[in-house]
């Protein structure tokens, strides 16, 4: 058990909110200032068999990113895949990941504006920035 007698994990958390079958058929998409999820930069998951999976409350296995034994971690955690997914998250498709979207995100760590323009940058996708900032409420100059 966690703090307070709550259970450990999503059921009962206050960090990690997974909506219901029924909020999920109910509910709109959510809010589009909804930041990108940090795990995608900040916290691989390796199973027990060796497949890299991009989320780490992803239990049923729906958004792997391919298996250790036939690639290097660099070329899945750094690749085509989990590059799709963080531009996604980006520019606030979340509704393109199933998994994502029924997510309520994650929020015992950020990514900081600064940290999504340097990796724009780092990928030659500068210009998503301008979507992300107006998304965020940001001002438009700075990071």
């Amino acid at each position: 058990m966690g703090r307070q007698g709550k259970p450990k994990g999503a059921k009962g958390s206050t960090l990690l909110r997974v909506l219901t079958p029924r909020e999920v058929a109910t509910s709109e998409l959510p809010p589009s200032d909804r930041m990108p999820c940090p795990g995608l930069w900040k916290t691989p998951v390796i199973r027990w068999d060796g497949e890299l999976m991009a989320c780490c409350a992803d239990v049923d296995n729906e958004i792997s990113i391919g298996s250790l034994r036939d690639h290097t971690f660099d070329a899945l955690w750094f690749g085509e895949r989990m590059t799709e997914l963080r531009l996604l998250h980006i520019e606030g498709r979340f509704d393109a990941i199933p998994k994502c979207w029924s997510c309520g995100g994650i929020n015992f760590y950020k990514m900081e504006p600064g940290e999504v323009r340097e990796y724009l940058d780092e990928v030659g996708r500068a210009d998503l920035y301008a979507i992300y900032r107006r998304r965020m409420g940001l001002p438009s100059e700075g990071p």
